[in-house]
């Protein structure tokens, strides 16, 4: 799989300039102001690229899931769920296929790991934890996977985490560091899990822990889920005290690397941030950034 710091090319759901114009109009002058390259992707039903469009793999081809998500169940739901098949077509994107259910933000890479939470197994009929099915998965991303827990009591709680998505918890900041989202406010016993696991695998993890006096649940939760395409990185902001820790946080864990902040309250009211609207990709200097055909 390509590191984020690999990746040159960032693409983003044509829907989104549609659904979220202001905050389009606010990211994409930033994108030009920091040169990173963007690029549309045509023919989307919905703003988050990361969960329908298809992993990188590290030999330079590209592996396709089935996206079904179980958290967009109702006719109309459905109809918002993006046609991968359709959107790699008009890019010239050619995928190997897999028969199995994901979500690329479930998808995270860690150095020589793929991170994902335990939903994966629930996702395609596994009651627990499967041995054979974490193999297939190592074969087909071509790294070991480490497996995270999550669980949802309640998915019809408005506040309920029914997505199950790595990039959620924690977000790889290269060599052994790992920056771990504040879930340890909202589920100490889950966070401590998470944290354990990965310090098992040899990894140096940083909780994104607050100290001010008024914390924002509704938003802080989100400062994780940023977006980085080369040594660039963009991360969110919400206008609250949390706004400068975190992005201590990130620059003290992210060295060397170029960092900005873009207010996106709306978009992080519905559950996802920069991380889930984007798709990176590395892109070889001997093609053409207006179409990628893949080898």
């Amino acid at each position: 799989m390509m590191r984020d710091e690999e990746t040159n090319v960032v693409y983003l759901a044509d829907k989104l300039q549609d659904y979220y114009p202001d905050f389009w109009r606010r990211f994409i002058t930033l994108l030009n102001e920091m040169d990173i390259c963007w690029k549309l992707i045509p023919g989307t039903c919905d703003i988050w690229a990361r969960d329908f469009m298809p992993i990188q793999l590290s030999d330079g081809g590209f592996l396709r899931y089935r996206y079904e998500p179980d958290y967009l169940l109702n006719e109309e739901d459905r109809a918002t769920i993006t046609n991968p098949v359709m959107v790699c077509e008009s890019l010239g994107i050619k995928c190997r296929e897999s028969k199995y259910r994901l979500d690329g933000g479930n998808v995270t890479l860690c150095g020589d790991y793929v991170v994902m939470t335990n939903k994966v197994f629930a996702e395609n009929g596994m009651n627990d934890y499967n041995e054979d099915f974490v193999v297939f998965l190592e074969e087909s991303f071509q790294r070991k996977v480490i497996i995270i827990p999550w669980h949802c009591i309640n998915p019809d709680d408005e506040n309920a985490d029914v997505y199950g998505h790595s990039d959620g918890f924690i977000h790889w900041c290269g060599g052994n560091k790992v920056l771990m989202s504040n879930h340890r406010d909202t589920d100490p016993e889950e966070a401590a899990k998470i944290k354990h696991i990965m310090e098992a695998k040899g990894f140096d993890v940083k909780e994104m822990l607050f100290d001010v006096k008024s914390p924002n649940p509704d938003w802080n939760w989100a400062y994780i889920n940023y977006l980085q395409v080369g040594k660039k990185i963009v991360m969110p902001a919400f206008g609250i005290q949390e706004d400068r820790q975190a992005l201590k946080y990130v620059q003290d864990n992210n060295p060397g690397c170029e960092i900005r902040q873009i207010r996106m309250r709306d978009i992080a009211a519905r559950g996802g941030a920069l991380h889930c609207i984007t798709w990176n990709t590395l892109i070889p200097q001997h093609y053409s950034l207006t179409l990628f055909i893949s080898a």
